[in-house]
C-alpha cells in the first residue's frame, strides 16, 4: 500500500509528478538525469566551437567563460607544454566538448582527437 502523499500535496499529485515517485523511491540518479534532461532542453548545446558563437549573447557569454576556465585548470595543472613541433611529427588535434550539469553549470572540456 502506498505512503499517503505529504501535506499539502494530492494523491493525484503524488502520482503523476515523476519526481515526487522517484524521490519517494530513494532514485536520485534518476532524479539527476531528469534534471539534466530538462536543461537540455531548454538550452542549446552547441557541438562546435564555431556554434558558440553563433547563440545569443548570454549563453555565448556563459560558454566562453566555461573555456576559459578549462584552459587555465589545464594551464595550472602543466597538462601542455608550447613548443616547436619536431620534424616528422603530426599535431595531436583536439576538439571542445560541451555540456549543461544538472545544478545549470555550463561545463567545457577540451579532449583529444585520434592518436598522437
Amino acid at each position: 500500500m502506498d505512503a499517503p502523499p505529504p501535506a499539502g500535496e494530492s494523491a493525484t499529485t503524488a502520482i503523476t509528478n515523476p519526481m515526487v515517485c522517484l524521490t519517494r523511491e530513494e532514485r536520485a540518479e534518476h532524479i539527476y538525469f531528469l534534471l539534466a534532461l530538462r536543461a537540455t532542453e531548454t538550452h542549446v548545446l552547441p557541438k562546435t566551437f564555431k556554434d558558440v558563437a553563433k547563440l545569443p549573447a548570454d549563453s555565448k557569454k556563459r560558454w566562453l567563460e566555461s573555456c576559459l576556465e578549462e584552459l587555465k585548470l589545464l594551464k595550472d595543472r602543466d597538462v601542455y607544454e608550447i613548443m616547436d613541433l619536431p620534424k616528422e611529427r603530426k599535431v595531436v588535434k583536439n576538439c571542445w566538448v560541451f555540456n549543461i550539469k544538472p545544478d545549470g553549470r555550463y561545463q567545457s572540456r577540451l579532449v583529444t582527437k585520434g592518436f598522437s
